[in-house]
């Protein structure tokens, strides 16, 4: 494996906010790490970049030993939230600031700072300072200059999360698309369950400073392993102790002798979310916009497959 993590632990004030985490990244994959805020995210990046000192346990990367190497010596770098770019530099000159600590040459230099900026769509911005250009920009700029210097692991700490939703969108599909064509392998850290199954080749679910599951994004909305796992990924019906199903696999047709009723009725655009009151619980359900809308008081028969957690 590429990163090996083992038994890593962190404790702040005698309050532990990682238990013994022990997983792996594959070497060009992007392992999502998702969770609630204060789950431990962001403290498991700064252990990993060695900006945070661990209590216990060990970090491999590549084969050597990191765990008490200093953050220079990692061959690591960190994209955060708030971007930290120097506001008194323009395009060109952030991207090219981590090149002058790297023994190439000047045309060197110049060479993989506009391949870079083509490569990010940020060829015409070059001269434009860094204050003058958009979120979205800004986060490209961000990423390039984290990319130049060629680390070998990239961490990304909600890198979006100041954006809006349709940018958000767009820089996801730019990020996965650049991460295939330069084989990074990355970590990204986020709370956001769609931007988790957009981007990760596997997802570590984590809350309260422990791993729930790590797996595949269909793996785990399909296959839930304990009660965080089912509740937290995507909408739930919880039937009993361990036995679920989730709004999609709920069926529901007009029948007027029906024992279902509909309670609620959401029009989502290709999806309507209905309420549905059947045999004393209340059911969501998820239906296709590809027919007569159900109204509120109609009654429906429902059939459903449920599934139990671990399955």
């Amino acid at each position: 494996m590429f990163l090996e993590v083992h038994d890593l632990s962190k404790s702040y004030r005698q309050h532990p906010v990682l238990h013994q985490l022990s997983f792996n990244v594959r070497r060009g994959e992007i392992l999502v790490v998702l969770g609630p805020s204060g789950c431990g995210k962001s403290t498991l990046l700064s252990c990993l970049n060695g900006f945070t000192d661990v209590d216990n346990g060990q970090v491999i990367l590549d084969g050597h030993d990191i765990t008490n190497q200093p953050p220079e010596e990692r061959h690591i770098t960190t994209v955060f939230q708030s971007y930290s770019l120097f506001p008194n530099m323009t395009v060109q000159q952030n991207l090219a600031y981590g090149l002058k600590f790297q023994s190439i040459s000047r045309a060197q230099r110049d060479e993989k700072v506009a391949r870079m900026m083509e490569l990010l769509q940020l060829t015409k911005l070059a001269a434009t300072p860094v204050t003058e250009i958009s979120g979205g920009q800004q986060q490209r700029v961000a990423l390039g200059r984290s990319l130049i210097v060629n680390p070998q692991l990239l961490l990304l700490d909600e890198p979006f999360s100041n954006l809006d939703a349709e940018l958000r969108l767009r820089l996801r599909a730019e990020l996965r698309k650049l991460q295939r064509q330069m084989k990074m392998t990355m970590i990204f850290v986020t709370h956001d369950q769609q931007e988790a199954l957009a981007l990760g080749d596997r997802i570590l679910l984590m809350a309260a400073g422990r791993i729930q599951q790590l797996a595949t994004g269909p793996d785990l909305y399909n296959h839930p392993q304990n009660q965080f796992a089912v509740q937290f990924i995507g909408a739930v019906n919880q039937l009993t102790g361990d036995r679920y199903v989730r709004p999609e696999a709920v069926s529901i047709t007009p029948n007027p002798q029906g024992d279902g009723i509909v309670t609620t009725c959401l029009f989502q655009g290709a999806t309507i979310n209905y309420g549905v009151r059947y045999q004393g619980r209340d059911f969501q359900v998820t239906c296709l916009n590809r027919g007569p809308q159900l109204r509120v008081g109609d009654r429906v028969t429902v059939t459903y497959q449920d599934k139990k957690l671990g399955e």
